[in-house]
């Protein structure tokens, strides 16, 4: 009985260090993130783009048996059935991609330069970062749509059609030069743009007919550029916020480590606690 009624009057007590321990941990993770805000404009940012970029299509006609062919066989056939990414011109895309995260990060406050001015770089900032765009490839595929719907007790209606997407995966090299940080990173994103569509089930009450009706507006090249920019300045934020962490957790105090990510709201202009993925970095 003495053990089981100690316990009862301990507990409290342990729930209560370790929640003030756990409010102490956030505090001062919060307290570096705002240090790294108000530093961060002495970091310059050379980003570095590729010359070419990978294109690989899935979407396999009945008329062929993948499994019939070669590797580069494969690879080239699929390319040509695909009906955008075999258009896509690689440096307009990767120019694109690096204008968008070159605008992103200078809105966030970095100093960002091009390799064509390296010396300026290097005479700028107390913190210099190499950001690669390492490698970027495009995969064209069929992304299945799926409705049902129900309009009496018995009779539940389904209908599939497909949509054309295609993934932008990016991996980023990171070194910094002058500091603690010269050990190389690897970060990896992907995002997806996909054909817009309308879609949904009709009942006709007359004729008791149901139909499914649906509209799609299809990407275009244009739009794949567009998203390009569109995906290099919300990787520009997903640097930030990769940076933000690493510095809260060197500059934890000693024997701690972070319980919490955050991250920088592009809308609000504050920081809150991480809601996304943001990048992964690859061992």
């Amino acid at each position: 009985m003495s053990a089981k009624r100690t316990y009862t009057e301990i507990r409290p007590v342990a729930v209560l260090a370790g929640l003030i321990i756990l409010l102490t941990s956030c505090s001062t993770e919060r307290r570096l993130a705002h240090e790294y805000q108000t530093q961060k404009s002495d970091a310059s940012i050379m980003l570095i783009l590729p010359d070419i970029i990978y294109k690989a299509g899935f979407k396999v006609p009945d008329s062929i048996n993948p499994d019939s062919l070669t590797k580069n066989e494969r690879k080239s056939i699929l390319l040509n059935y695909t009906d955008l990414i075999k258009n896509i011109d690689d440096t307009i895309f990767t120019e694109g991609y690096g204008s968008g995260m070159a605008y992103g990060l200078r809105q966030l406050g970095y100093k960002v330069y091009r390799d064509q001015n390296i010396h300026e770089f290097l005479g700028n900032g107390n913190r210099q970062i190499i950001l690669n765009l390492a490698q970027v490839e495009l995969e064209e595929f069929y992304t299945p749509i799926r409705d049902e719907s129900r309009f009496s007790d018995e009779d539940i209606y389904r209908y599939e059609f497909y949509i054309t997407s295609v993934n932008i995966n990016t991996w980023h090299e990171v070194t910094g030069l002058n500091h603690n940080d010269s050990v190389m990173q690897v970060l990896f994103k992907s995002h997806t743009a996909s054909d817009r569509y309308d879609a949904g089930f009709r009942y006709f009450a007359i004729s008791g007919e149901v139909k499914y009706m649906y509209s799609i507006d299809s990407l275009t090249v244009f739009d794949l550029y567009e998203a390009a920019r569109n995906t290099g300045y919300l990787n520009a934020f997903n640097f930030h916020n990769y940076l933000l962490n690493e510095y809260i957790s060197k500059n934890m105090p000693q024997g701690s480590i972070p319980l919490r990510r955050f991250e920088f709201d592009r809308i609000s202009g504050k920081l809150r606690l991480s809601r996304g993925e943001g990048f992964i970095r690859l061992e």
